[in-house]
């Protein structure tokens, strides 16, 4: 049974719990094993991996801050906020929004604690069954806002009609529907073509073994042990 934590590199494509099936095909049979916080399937980066007595540390996880770096394409907005859905809703015409307009609108309406209602294309579970299950039947609930906080959300490239952001944000945050209530404001619709989490807490993406090379050896070489996790 080997305790700690392991740092993964999620690839875009494929979903969390991929990842925990592909080391459970190499870790001993009796492994305990979960993660610290899901990240969409069209998202890659920081996905943390919990071992043997290592997933006792769940709760202690989910205080830490999350750090991402996003895309958001403006004119179109799609059923999932993000580019694997459908388009919904498109501006042919929209006007240029300098980065200017687009800091100010930030700094009025999405920085701080806020109510933010998780997107219906999310693993948020309604009556048993998670949201997304539901959506792709046709099937809309009504999901309750939950309070998050956004402490950083600030451009870091300017290619319009593409923006990308860096955000630092608490656990329980889409980011995706960040970008898509912000192209709301904007006037012209958005969409999250790109997302990356770069950081949980003090761990970072440059200490992660990434998820399409994952081999035995090189677990344990990788793994966190508790004495070191510092939570």
């Amino acid at each position: 049974m080997i305790d700690g934590i392991l740092l993964i590199n999620k690839e875009e494509g494929i979903t969390s719990y991929d990842v925990i099936r592909k080391l459970k095909k190499i870790l001993p049979k009796d492994q305990k094993i979960g993660h610290a916080g899901t990240l969409d399937p069209f998202a890659n980066g920081l996905l943390i991996v919990l071992l043997g007595k290592g997933t006792k540390l769940m709760e202690s996880m989910h205080t830490l801050d999350k750090e991402y770096t996003v895309v958001a394409e403006f004119g179109y907005s799609t059923d999932t906020q993000d580019l694997t859905g459908t388009v919904v809703e498109k501006c042919d015409d929209f006007v240029e929004t300098s980065p200017k307009e687009i800091e100010d609108i930030i700094k009025r309406n999405f920085l701080g604690k806020q109510l933010q209602k998780p997107p219906m294309y999310s693993a948020k579970k309604v009556e048993g069954q998670k949201a997304y299950d539901l959506a792709r039947k046709g099937i809309e609930v009504e999901l309750k806002e939950k309070e998050i906080e956004v402490k950083i959300f600030e451009i870091i490239e300017y290619m319009w009609p593409k923006v990308t952001f860096r955000i630092i944000c608490t656990t329980g945050t889409y980011v995706r529907t960040l970008v898509h209530d912000l192209g709301k404001i904007v006037g012209c619709n958005a969409t999250a073509v790109s997302l990356c989490r770069n950081k949980i807490g003090r761990f970072t993406l440059d200490s992660s073994v990434k998820s399409s090379s994952l081999e035995n050896e090189e677990i344990r070489e990788k793994v966190i042990t508790l004495d070191n996790v510092g939570l």
